[in-house]
């Protein structure tokens, strides 16, 4: 008569048939046995494979209920893109654009294609030609150390030079202007002009034309800038049901020298993403097996049992945002 190793051996070799019957065609029975008998850990999880379809999911399902790690087996033998480090599982990215794979995506609002602008490598600029007045927008927002900066940069394009009242029609540079209509923009009264939005306008039209264009890219990147923030904010809020925190990087290097940074996110529950895969497709013929990524197997689960997932997208940044981004760049847009 056989004994219990002798079965192992036989269903690690894929021969689950030859003795099934023993046990009522039930895989659940045999690996109790198995496992009430202490050969649990001989089951070569690889063997799994060579099953029919439909018995694939049942016999990984009880061996993990049996053995919880036999997570590591399923891993190593489906998932090349799980990494485990002593505080859990990790998935492995090629770059953060591949999390728009747990998003819905089509109809009118995209949200994968919007995670994959958001996520991606290149600086996504939904918004252009955002600012129409310079001063209205750019410079009533500016705090005092902006408005310093910009002060010195006045005086360095045009201070203590003598310009014609003739050429403006500021009513400020009247003022300012000598007996023979000159005028001089200098540390006393260039502050008095920034503060005056004729001036300011006259000066944007002329000698500051190029400072002006400058401050129109500021507008923009400070509006992308915002918009990217928020929706990035969003994302993160709606992949927390999937992962723990935000993504690392890891860096290597290359034999020709570069460095390669790969992102890594932790996985909230990889037991339990496993367990309800195997679960709720145990009556159909979809073995966890057919995937090599955790990726594909998740994304094909939510769309089936639970749903993909959806964020809020703002359609414009909050101007708060813009604000702050504007000074915070601002100096980087003088020159």
């Amino acid at each position: 008569m056989a004994s219990i190793q002798d079965y192992v051996l036989k269903f690690n070799n894929g021969d689950w048939e030859e003795f099934s019957n023993i046990f009522g065609d039930d895989v659940s029975k045999f690996l109790s046995l198995v496992k009430r008998r202490g050969f649990l850990d001989q089951i070569d999880i690889d063997s799994v494979r060579r099953f029919d379809n439909e018995q694939v999911n049942p016999t990984l399902k009880t061996l993990l209920e049996l053995n919880p790690s036999f997570l590591d087996d399923i891993i190593e033998y489906n998932f090349s893109d799980i990494e485990k480090r002593s505080d859990g599982y990790y998935l492995k990215l090629s770059d953060l654009s591949e999390l728009s794979e747990f998003f819905k995506s089509g109809g009118r609002y995209d949200d994968s294609q919007i995670v994959k602008n958001v996520m991606g490598e290149d600086w996504w600029e939904p918004y252009s030609d955002t600012v129409h007045n310079v001063y209205d927008e750019i410079i009533e927002v500016l705090n005092d150390k902006n408005l310093k900066e910009l002060s010195s940069r006045i005086l360095e394009i045009v201070g203590n030079q003598e310009l014609s009242v003739d050429d403006y029609q500021s009513d400020l540079f009247e003022e300012i202007s000598n007996d023979e209509g000159m005028f001089t923009i200098n540390e006393s009264n260039v502050m008095d002009i920034i503060n005056d939005e004729d001036s300011m306008r006259e000066l944007f039209s002329g000698v500051l034309g190029d400072l002006r264009n400058n401050l129109f890219n500021l507008g923009d990147n400070a509006h992308n800038q915002a918009y990217n923030d928020e929706v990035y904010e969003n994302i993160w809020s709606e992949l927390s049901t999937l992962f723990e925190g935000k993504h690392d990087w890891v860096t290597k290097q290359t034999k020709d020298g570069k460095t390669v940074y790969t992102p890594y996110v932790k996985i909230r529950d990889l037991y339990g993403d496993i367990m309800s895969y195997l679960t709720d497709f145990l009556p159909y013929n979809d073995p966890i097996t057919d995937y090599g990524d955790y990726t594909s197997m998740k994304r094909y689960w939510m769309d089936q049992f639970s749903e993909l997932l959806s964020f809020s997208d703002p359609g414009y940044p909050d101007h708060r945002r813009v604000e702050e981004n504007i000074n915070d760049a601002f100096v980087d847009y003088l020159y």
